[in-house]
């Protein structure tokens, strides 16, 4: 059990310091709007991801059984991480830019909807939650519970990563660096690349 949660927490500080348009997006509307509108972005996300997770975990129990498509699925699975992580390493740094503080009130509904949407129309993050349901249940081979242990372990790390980038959020943009981004980039990619290689050893045995 303690090892699902730490393979969860993982998969969960890997998506958390992932540099794509979220990452940026929520500490730039924090910055601009003020901490409860970034917790409202922060919730909005967390709630793309979690109906990313439920969509994901459906399809692919729907071909659990089916041998060849597990096949192919732990083969796509392997090759979206891994295209994943060779993204991740070749991504050029971008700095958050200089904006005037908005002392508006935040409006729960509009900050809410904006990380949602931000969040779901990506297709980036729906193919790396397929590659991660496909490595957990057929490479892993987590039953229900410890599906549910680890994906609700995600959830938690990511809520929580949100919130601590909302709350910092002024002195993150003075501490992402270009060399700072340059080196998280690497670390991602190259975690990532190796996750990859796990479900391919998978999609190859199963076949074998």
């Amino acid at each position: 059990m303690i090892a699902v949660v730490t393979n969860g927490v993982l998969f969960g500080l890997l998506l958390a310091v992932m540099l794509g348009p979220v990452f940026f997006a929520l500490i730039q509307n924090s910055i601009i709007k003020g901490f409860k509108a970034g917790i409202y972005m922060a919730l909005g996300i967390a709630v793309a991801d979690t109906a990313y997770i439920f969509l994901m975990y459906f399809s692919v129990r729907l071909f659990e059984n089916n041998d060849i498509v597990s096949v192919w699925m732990g083969a796509v699975g392997g090759l979206i991480i891994l295209i994943t992580g060779i993204i991740s390493l070749r991504k050029k740094s971008v700095k958050l830019e200089e904006q005037k503080v908005n002392t508006q009130k935040s409006n729960f509904f509009k900050q809410f909807f904006k990380g949602f949407i931000l969040n779901g129309i990506n297709p980036f993050v729906l193919l790396y939650w397929l590659g991660v349901m496909t490595l957990v249940t057929k490479s892993y081979e987590y039953d229900e519970n410890e599906v549910v242990i680890f994906f609700s372990s995600i959830i938690g790390t990511l809520i929580i990563t949100d919130f601590s980038k909302v709350a910092l959020s002024h002195r993150l943009r003075a501490w992402v660096t270009p060399k700072r981004l340059n080196i998280m980039n690497k670390v991602v990619g190259i975690a990532l690349i190796l996750f990859s290689f796990r479900l391919f050893y998978h999609a190859i045995e199963h076949y074998n």
